[in-house]
Formats: structure tokens, C-alpha cells, sequence
């Protein structure tokens, strides 16, 4: 089988960048008399001291000999070879790059607390009293957020099931990469242990009386089995952050309900927890050390990184938090941020209603009352500007007035 000249040149050139064992293979493959004329060229690092391999002597039996496995590698691509009509083979393609990963450019946030439709119910004797009725909440992590509602709206209920104080009844609760709906005894505790911190209101379920503030940070590290030394750094770490290293000596009645308050504070982060809960730790200070308590609360989110959730009655918690989250009878009504002003004052806050996963929308009363919803509502949506309009449902009370004129008739 006959070739043109072209074609040959092409072939020898493409060769050059097979391994021996491929040129090998394909020369077998090859009628003796054409392998007799082939000879393969690799390129040495000077053009000029370019080294010819022999050419395989054709065999006896019609197979030719295999080419020597130590052939010179080329560090520089030779120059193409010219055909007998002055034109040169067209370079090999290159190879193809290999895709991105797609997870570097994936740019999704887990939210490190994520409940979804929770609920939460109580059966004393013979009642069943639900406190929490879907609720739905997503917390990044680091991020600093704060709690409000009415007494009885629920709020305590669900910072207790983020403690693992109690069990959610239903739905799906998930801190980090523990699914506290579905969580043993065991795991609950070394959750407790290592992974939560928990502020109580009441300065006297944080502090033991009898121990000094330093020791009353260093008892949860030992009872978790840290070291000593160990025990000593942290404490006197978290003491200089919330400005209490001249007090580490003093016990908590020496201490003011603030001061009390910043070693509650260091004794929930002494094992270094990811997550913070705060119930209500300024309910029994006035404003002057609330205000100092958030502070400190701020500084820590900020210095250590750990998500920290607030439920508060305080009125203005929107300075001190990221984001407020209104609850209200078990459900999320509301979040509000606090937007910044350029006149140089506080800034205002704006609130924004929450619509859950399955789509339901909770009005604040007050929204109620200036729409005069009461009982079924109508709404309808401008295609146009995308805004909803809510309206009193009017029409089933003239079905109904007809069909008892109907009846009566």
C-alpha cells in the first residue's frame, strides 16, 4: 500500500511523541519493506546534536525488531518536517483542558441553625398546649441575632430546644452537623458539654456562690477534662476580653449584677463552644448595664466568632444585633435590620414580613386591625409592580345573605 510523500511526513512527525512502546507496536503492524525505509527522528535539546535512532533491520519471520526502550527526550518540540511540495504537516491538536471543580465556584452559605416547620407541645394532665407552630429560622454562622415577642410567644421554648434542654415534638432542628430531633442521650450530653453555651437570666443558676470568678470559669473545662494549665489560659483569656481581670480573685456577691453577668458570659464560652444562647440576660439590670452586656456580647461575637442568639425584651436590641426576629404565637412573624443613616444619628429600623417555606404569612395585629381583616381576606397581585393587595372578603357574606333570601323565597 502506497502513500504520498505528504501523508509519510505527517506519520513521522506524529511518532515522535508516542512512547517506544506504541512506535513498537505500530512498526510490527507494518509490511517488512515499508518498515525497512522507516526511521523515526527525536529531537534533542540543540537541533543540531539531534540522534537518529537506527532503523529496525527487518525481521526474518516478517516481524520487525522492536525499537530500543531509552530513546532521548525532547525538551524543545522539533521543527516540522517539509514535504516534497514545500508544505508542512498541521501540528497536533492540543490536549483538552480538564473542567473546574464546580464546588470552587459554588457560592452557597449553610446556615450553621436551621429549623424547619418545628413545633413544640405540651400535654399537662389532659391539655395540649402548643408552643411553637412551624417555626422556621435560619442562623449563619457568626452571626450575632436577637429575639423578641410577648411572654408566651414562644421564644424561651425554642432557645431551650437549640440548648438540647428539651426535645422538639416535630419538624426538623439542625445545629451544626447535629440533628437534634433524632439525637441520643449520649450525644445530647457531649452536645451540652462542648458545643453550646447557655446564659440564664437569673444571675444565680450561672455562677457557683462558693468559687472564685476564675474558678467558676475553670470548673465546666475540667469537668470536660481539659488540662490545668490549659483551664488557667482560657480563663484569663476571656476575663482580659470582657474587662474583668482585676476581679478573677473576687466570688459573685462581691460582684455588681452587670459584672455577674460578663463571668455568666465567660463561664458559657469556657469550652469554647461554636454556639452562644442568651435568655434574657438583661431582664434583672437596668439600662446602664444592659446596655454594657450587649456590648460585651458584641465584642465576643466579633473576637471569637461565635454565633450568639439573644431572646430579650429589650426595646433597642436592633444596635447591638445583626438582624431582630419577631416571634409571635410559635411562628415567625417578622424580621427587622437596622438601617443606617448618613445624618449622623442611630439609624431606623425596618421590618420586614416573613413568609415561611409553605408559603404561609403571619400579620402583625396592629396590620390586622388597620385593614380590617377579619375572618377570610381576598388577596390580589400587580403583575406589573409585583405588590400584593390584601382586601376584607366581602362576597361569601352576600353568597350567604342570598342563599338565606333563597331560602326564605
Amino acid at each position: 500500500m502506497s502513500t504520498s510523500p505528504q501523508d509519510s511526513n505527517a506519520d513521522d512527525y506524529a511518532r515522535q511523541f508516542m512512547p517506544p512502546e506504541r512506535r513498537a507496536r505500530l512498526t510490527a503492524e507494518q509490511p517488512a519493506a515499508d518498515a525497512a525505509e522507516e526511521s523515526v527522528v527525536v529531537a534533542a535539546a540543540p537541533p543540531e546534536t539531534a540522534e537518529k535512532i537506527p532503523e529496525a533491520p527487518p525481521a526474518t519471520d516478517g516481524v520487525s525488531a522492536a525499537v530500543p526502550e531509552e530513546a532521548p527526550v525532547a525538551e524543545s518540540p522539533p521543527p516540522r518536517p517539509v514535504s516534497d511540495n514545500g508544505a508542512r504537516p498541521a501540528a497536533p491538536a492540543p490536549a483538552p483542558e480538564p473542567w473546574p471543580d464546580a464546588d470552587d465556584d459554588d457560592e452557597t452559605v449553610t446556615a450553621y441553625v436551621e429549623a424547619n416547620d418545628l413545633f413544640k407541645i405540651y400535654k399537662p394532665a389532659d391539655l395540649e398546649v402548643v408552643a411553637l407552630r412551624g417555626v422556621d429560622l435560619e442562623v449563619r454562622s457568626g452571626e450575632l441575632i436577637g429575639i423578641v415577642g410577648a411572654s408566651g410567644s414562644g421564644k424561651t421554648t425554642l432557645l431551650n430546644i437549640l440548648a438540647g434542654l428539651e426535645r422538639p415534638s416535630a419538624g426538623r432542628i439542625r445545629v451544626g452537623d447535629r440533628d437534634l430531633l433524632d439525637i441520643t442521650d449520649q450525644d445530647l450530653v457531649a452536645y451540652r458539654r462542648r458545643e453550646v453555651g447557655f446564659v440564664w437570666q437569673a444571675t444565680g443558676r450561672n455562677l457557683v456562690p462558693y468559687l472564685s470568678v476564675r474558678d467558676n470559669i475553670e470548673l465546666p473545662q475540667a469537668i470536660a477534662g481539659a488540662a490545668k494549665r490549659q483551664r488557667r489560659e482560657r480563663a484569663e483569656e476571656l476575663l482580659e476580653a470582657l474587662q474583668m481581670g482585676d476581679k478573677s480573685r473576687r466570688y459573685p456577691s462581691e460582684l455588681s449584677g452587670g459584672e455577674q453577668q460578663r463571668v455568666a458570659i465567660a463561664v458559657a464560652l469556657a469550652n469554647n463552644p461554636p454556639l452562644l444562647l442568651a435568655d434574657e440576660p438583661t431582664g434583672e439590670l437596668d439600662t446602664n448595664m444592659a446596655e454594657d452586656v450587649f456590648r460585651m456580647l458584641q465584642r465576643i461575637n466579633r473576637r471569637f466568632g461565635v454565633t450568639i442568639i439573644i431572646v430579650t425584651h429589650y426595646a433597642g436590641i436592633a444596635r447591638w444585633v445583626d438582624r431582630v426576629v419577631r416571634i409571635r404565637d410559635g411562628r415567625i412573624g417578622s424580621e427587622s435590620y437596622l438601617m443606617s443613616s448618613y445624618r449622623g444619628d442611630e439609624g431606623r429600623e425596618e421590618e420586614y414580613l416573613v413568609v415561611d417555606r409553605a408559603g404561609r404569612l403571619q400579620l402583625p395585629r396592629e396590620y390586622v386591625e388597620q385593614l380590617s381583616l377579619e375572618g377570610l381576606a381576598t388577596a390580589g397581585m400587580d403583575e406589573d409592580t409585583g405588590s400584593i393587595t390584601l382586601r376584607p372578603a366581602s362576597a361569601p357574606h352576600r353568597s350567604r345573605e342570598r342563599w338565606e333570601t333563597v331560602a326564605d323565597d
